[in-house]
């Protein structure tokens, strides 16, 4: 009798487990990387909103990367402190008028890769294209800007030089 009933009382659990695991639930939830996904995409807004002469610093503080550095589709390369003093590339992206398109978000445990297209105007004139890389990294509960790249397409016109003289 006691063999019977571990006999079924084992049958009765694999029984469980089997409908417990099949069972469809009636709601979805979001995943962690549909969850990281969205905070990524608000992420890349807010630092595209950011990365003005009129914003730059404050966000800079925050929501950048010690470590953050970016190569410009001029070819220039800055670190946090050098993009800070460099104001004629801040007032540029502040006046003109931008473009998004094709934009890929990929998600790896803390680090987040946005991958797309911008095209720039300047009083609705079209001025370039530029295929670009954001890199993110999750820091607690923030993801922080840590890397730009940005090269221009072969379509653009040829690219203006945003470096002041020295």
């Amino acid at each position: 009798m006691k063999q019977f009933l571990k006999r079924v009382l084992t049958l009765l659990i694999i029984g469980f487990l089997i409908i417990g695991c099949t069972e469809k639930t009636s709601f979805k939830e979001d995943n962690p990387s549909e969850i990281a996904t969205k905070e990524l995409d608000t992420a890349f807004k807010k630092m595209w909103k950011n990365v003005t002469l009129t914003n730059a610093a404050n966000y800079f503080e925050t929501d950048v990367s010690d470590t953050f550095f970016t190569v410009n589709a001029d070819g220039i390369i800055q670190n946090k402190e050098q993009f800070l003093v460099d104001t004629e590339r801040q007032i540029m992206l502040e006046i003109l008028d931008f473009k998004f398109f094709d934009q890929q978000i990929k998600v790896f445990s803390d680090v987040g890769i946005i991958n797309g297209r911008i095209q720039a105007f300047s009083e609705d004139i079209y001025v370039g294209e530029i295929f670009y890389t954001a890199i993110f990294v999750k820091y607690g509960d923030t993801w922080k800007y840590e890397n730009w790249q940005g090269t221009w397409t072969k379509d653009s016109p040829p690219p203006p030089s945003f470096v002041g003289e020295k």
